[in-house]
């Protein structure tokens, strides 16, 4: 026979089931918005169950229920597609922003940049080949104009490059920026790790809340790089990015940044490294880190084109201008650069030197134009037998130079091709890539939301469902309530028969 107190148990179980499971909902629903939570589930089983003897034999009796576990709704292959995908947008990402910011640099217009004011250079040169032998108004106004968009050409060349050294810095210190970041995951998660360990073992519970903390944190690394997780037995996270351990179990193990300044490029450069002796270098295949590393390679290009531009207008344009006649009828100086001075001797090359230094850094209109009366040391003349120094065929020969990449120096620092021409190539390079780049993130990103959305119906809230839940728990509730009530009225009942008898 069961005992006479045993319904209330049962029903006592029930009301403390109910309540846990009400109260799970509730963390659900408070829980809805936010970042990386893992919907939970109080999972219900029956105690164990009473013998008892009856009429016919012995029965087994049930005692009620009891929350078996709280459980979270995670897809580890779901995870593991978010942070592939999540690694591929955060390169694209960075790519297109990258990309976009030097396609800002070399922004062109009818009047400005760096095609605009070549063309003005162009034509100042074709003005001053109809105008060499005016030594009055014209003839000097022709000539000053050739220097001075000769210089406006120099300083936007420079200007060009300091911005995009600019850039290649700020992406040396984001870099830096970004290991500290992984640093501070790593050690987080392996943080983590100790606390899971901890809670799970002395409870035998899952730590759901700190479980979703350390997928939010593997997350946030993921869009940094190709992360690889696995778990042990006892609830470990072990983490490596790019086959480099950061987390090994309750231990991380920190990046480090190695730097060094490019006197060539006049920036700063940065090697990301591990802090084992000796450090080994780490090499990001995807992710915002291989993006920014690959972006700041990408700004080196360009300022070596920049600096290709610079040697043609030392070695090509100037060879040119010495083969002509100044206006006094002597044989050309240097147009750029120091009076002089062969800019086609290897001794005169400054990226080899120590330390080794662009071309652009030595790019400069020669001082000896803008002395009193300089603007006559323009060899617009070709210096043809009677000429003397009336006619502008050097002037217009330095014209070809530009448009038609026509040099007498064989080595033609541009590869045979016009100084506009070859810009325009980079431009257009670079709008492909910008294009290209634009394209990928717009796909990867339709890629990782889906990817999103679909851990989202796996382990996301859904306020619809959780209302289902409440009223289900709060039913049951109310009715173990009257069963209690009911048992309460029965024993009142037994008890006072008892006491009058």
């Amino acid at each position: 026979m069961p005992s006479t107190f045993g319904g209330i148990n049962t029903a006592t179980l029930g009301l403390m089931a109910q309540q846990v499971a009400l109260n799970t909902t509730g963390h659900n629903v408070a829980n809805a918005s936010t970042t990386g939570y893992s919907r939970q589930t109080a999972n219900l089983a029956t105690t164990p169950e009473q013998t008892i003897y009856a009429g016919n034999g012995a029965v087994m009796l049930g005692t009620g229920v009891a929350v078996d576990s709280i459980t979270r709704a995670r897809n580890a292959f779901a995870d593991k597609q978010y942070w592939q995908q999540s690694a591929d947008k955060g390169y694209w990402q960075n790519e297109s922003d990258m990309l976009g910011k030097v396609e800002d640099v070399f922004t062109d217009t009818d009047k400005t940049g760096v095609q605009a004011t070549m063309n003005k250079f162009w034509s100042a040169l074709s003005t001053l080949a109809s105008n060499a032998s005016d030594t009055g108004k014209v003839g000097v106004g022709a000539r000053t104009n050739v220097r001075e968009t000769a210089n406006s050409f120099v300083q936007l060349l420079q200007q060009d490059a300091s911005t995009l050294q600019a850039t290649a810095s700020d992406i040396t210190t984001q870099i830096s920026t970004e290991v500290t970041n992984i640093n501070s995951i790593s050690k987080q998660i392996a943080d983590l790790n100790q606390q899971i360990v901890a809670q799970e073992t002395g409870q035998g519970q899952k730590a759901n809340d700190l479980r979703d903390k350390r997928d939010n944190l593997v997350d946030q690394l993921s869009a940094l790089g190709t992360v690889n997780v696995s778990e042990d037995a006892m609830g470990n996270y072990h983490v490596s990015m790019e086959s480099t351990v950061l987390v090994n179990g309750q231990k991380s193990y920190p990046l480090a940044v190695q730097q060094k300044f490019d006197s060539l490029n006049n920036y700063t450069t940065s090697t990301v490294v591990t802090t084992d002796k000796p450090p080994q270098v780490v090499t990001f295949s995807t992710g915002k880190m291989a993006s920014l590393v690959k972006s700041r390679d990408q700004i080196t290009d360009y300022l070596g084109n920049l600096d290709n531009m610079a040697k043609f207008l030392m070695q090509d344009f100037n060879t040119q201008h010495k083969a002509g006649k100044d206006g006094d009828g002597n044989a050309g100086d240097n147009f750029f650069g120091v009076s002089g001075v062969d800019y086609t001797a290897v001794a005169n090359d400054p990226t080899t030197g120590t330390p080794p230094l662009s071309w652009l850094s030595k790019l400069c209109v020669n001082a000896k134009l803008y002395g009193i009366g300089g603007e006559k040391y323009i060899a617009a003349s070709d210096g043809s037998a009677g000429s003397g120094t009336a006619n502008g065929q050097n002037a217009l020969a330095l014209a070809n130079v530009m448009q038609n990449g026509t040099t007498p120096t064989p080595q033609n620092a541009l590869g045979n091709v016009s100084l506009s021409a070859y810009y325009s190539s980079m431009i257009s390079e670079l709008g492909v890539s910008s294009q290209q780049a634009g394209a990928m993130n717009k796909n990867q990103g339709t890629l990782l939301a889906s990817t999103q959305n679909w851990r989202q119906a796996e382990s996301g809230v859904s306020l619809n469902e959780e209302l289902t839940n409440m009223i289900k728990f709060q039913t049951a509730y109310g009715a173990v309530s009257k069963v209690l009530t009911t048992m309460d009225s029965m024993l009142e009942t037994l008890i006072a028969t008892k006491a009058s008898a």
